[in-house]
């Protein structure tokens, strides 16, 4: 892996984390209405409202916002 390049975590990854499936958090994000291009409030609400640490927030947030 080349230095600064960005690692997400797979599927596996963010479930054994979470407790939740990336389709599961996707769908939770949509029910919520949450906006795919607003990253910020996509992450401040997994942290806040889901008590998700920063990296996996992160992770979410990226595979749902793209």
């Amino acid at each position: 892996m080349a230095r600064g390049e960005k690692v997400i975590a797979n599927d596996e990854e963010i479930i054994r984390a979470t407790g939740r499936s990336v389709d599961e958090w996707v769908k939770l994000l949509q029910e919520l209405g949450l906006d795919r291009r607003n990253r910020t409030a996509v992450v401040k609400h997994l942290l806040d409202e889901c008590q998700l640490q920063m990296y996996w927030a992160h992770c979410i947030a990226h595979k749902y916002c793209g």
